[in-house]
């Protein structure tokens, strides 16, 4: 019985010990390398020079990094040029002269902002590129593998617009911008496929400028010098609804695949549940903010040095018709805050 008793008392003792001891050890518990990352952000000034702030692949970036921003502490800044180049030059430039931390751009083409961003880097300023490349490469680009879109949407139309499969074999390429990132390389990997189908007949190729309107214009002509268009392929799903608007009005939605890309708002969802568009390469700009998010983070840390690696981060590309348009694959900016 004495034995038992001291047994238990001994198990009390080794216990209560436990328990007193538990709360100097948790007290000192650090998890490892925390504190350096927080205090690397905190504080931090970030400038986001966009083409326009008007685009819903902006908005969602933007509102993912003003998420990220209040958790960690650091500012975001967004000197938005809506669309006009040379404000955005200036934009840059007066950026560059505040030397923030970090410097997020989106390009209007490969060449207008080259000489800003190798002053940016020449400075010591970090630059990340988000989804349009310029021609000087920084320390780090998120966004799309544009020459694999090419590929992709092309592909779709080689599909549905075969020999003996379609109306005729001719199809459309409605471009953006043609000096910009993701056109030239669209255009790689659609070369791509019409040389592996030399029965594909490209009857028009002219830029539409991201523009629903002129893309709707341009439809409408070709479809009146070819009534038995098979397919057309864009590069942003808000401008080629007006190619599905002219389809329609044309009556020809059940003969003409429309195939894009977009950044997977409702938006695109809603346009192929109404018709407007067959097919849409969602490149996924919630979760192109999520990557660059982090990137952020890796280039505000101290021993990441401007321009002394260069990264390439391609997001998920999933391919939207109207069996899968959910809100699964289509966000909204609520969603995201």
């Amino acid at each position: 019985m004495v034995s038992i008793l001291r047994k238990l008392l001994l198990t009390g003792l080794v216990l209560g010990g436990l328990a007193s001891a538990t709360p100097s050890i948790a007290a000192d518990v650090q998890q490892v390398g925390r504190e350096a990352y927080l205090k690397a952000l905190k504080g931090k000034k970030v400038i986001f020079v966009p083409i326009s702030q008007g685009f819903d692949l902006n908005q969602a970036w933007v509102t993912v990094w003003q998420r990220h921003a209040a958790r960690y502490g650091f500012t975001l800044e967004v000197r938005d040029p809506n669309m006009n180049t040379e404000a955005g030059i200036r934009a840059l430039t007066g950026a560059i002269a505040e030397k923030p931390d970090l410097l997020i751009v989106q390009n209007p083409d490969v060449q207008t902002y080259a000489r800003q961003l190798k002053q940016a880097q020449d400075a010591g300023i970090p630059v990340l590129q988000v989804n349009m490349q310029s021609a000087t490469q920084t320390d780090s680009y998120v966004g799309n593998d544009w020459i694999e879109m090419g590929r992709l949407e092309m592909g779709e139309l080689a599909k549905a617009c075969a020999k003996g499969k379609g109306p005729s074999t001719k199809v459309v390429w409605l471009a953006g911008v043609e000096t910009g990132a993701a056109n030239i390389y669209m255009r790689q990997g659609i070369n791509e496929v019409l040389a592996a189908n030399p029965d594909l007949q490209l009857v028009s190729d002219q830029a539409a400028n991201y523009d629903s309107d002129k893309a709707r214009q341009i439809t409408a002509t070709v479809l009146q010098q070819h009534p038995d268009l098979c397919g057309v392929m864009g590069i942003w799903d808000n401008a080629e609804v007006g190619a599905g608007a002219a389809v329609a009005a044309a009556g020809k939605s059940g003969q003409v695949t429309i195939v894009t890309n977009g950044a997977g708002s409702q938006t695109g969802c809603d346009s192929i549940k109404k018709g407007l568009l067959t097919v849409i390469y969602n490149f996924h700009a919630d979760i192109q903010g999520e990557i660059a998010a982090g990137q952020i983070s890796e280039l505000l840390q101290p021993n990441r040095k401007a321009a002394s690696v260069k990264d390439v981060f391609f997001g998920p590309i999933t391919r939207v018709d109207k069996t899968n348009a959910t809100d699964r694959n289509c966000w909204t900016l609520d969603e995201l805050k």
